[in-house]
């Protein structure tokens, strides 16, 4: 029992202890808050003190036409900065046709260099075109639309290069 009551009175001289250290740290923590706030509240005010100071010089001396003057100029700036926005929009717009001309011209130059192309499938149209006025539509045909197709049809089949 002896040693029980000894454990509990070395745990209450701890428990003091440990109690005490905790009124001290709490303690601590108050006044580093408390000085804290102090540093804030005086940052606050110095800011506060330059500012109306720098208002103060800036106004020694000045007249209504000064202020006009200035407010001329920051009118002035910001016109210059919309007429600047307006010229590189432009010339944005007009590197933009430039480059679609440009676009443009390269493929009516692919188109041009196709002519032999072009003048191939005119010969083979007029060729298909001189045979249905020549060759007369018979009679189990309703239209001769109906007629051209089945010749196109049997050419297609009768050339040998082309392959279905």
């Amino acid at each position: 029992m002896k040693t029980i009551q000894s454990q509990m009175d070395t745990q209450g001289v701890a428990t003091k202890k440990l109690y005490e250290g905790i009124k001290v740290l709490d303690a601590k923590i108050r006044e580093a808050n408390s000085k804290k706030e102090q540093y804030i509240a005086r940052a606050k005010a110095a800011e506060s003190t330059q500012k109306i100071n720098d208002m103060l010089s800036g106004m020694t001396g000045m007249t209504s036409m000064d202020a006009f003057k200035r407010m001329e100029e920051k009118v002035e700036a910001l016109e210059a900065a919309a007429e600047a926005s307006a010229e590189m929009t432009l010339m944005e717009e007009d590197l933009l046709l430039s480059s679609s001309k440009l676009e443009l011209d390269r493929k009516f130059m692919l188109f041009e260099s196709s002519a032999a192309v072009d003048d191939e499938l005119k010969k083979m149209k007029q060729n298909l075109l001189s045979e249905s006025f020549h060759t007369k539509v018979p009679e189990n045909y309703e239209s001769s639309a109906e007629f051209e197709l089945e010749i196109m049809r049997n050419k297609i089949c009768d050339d040998e290069s082309f392959s279905i």
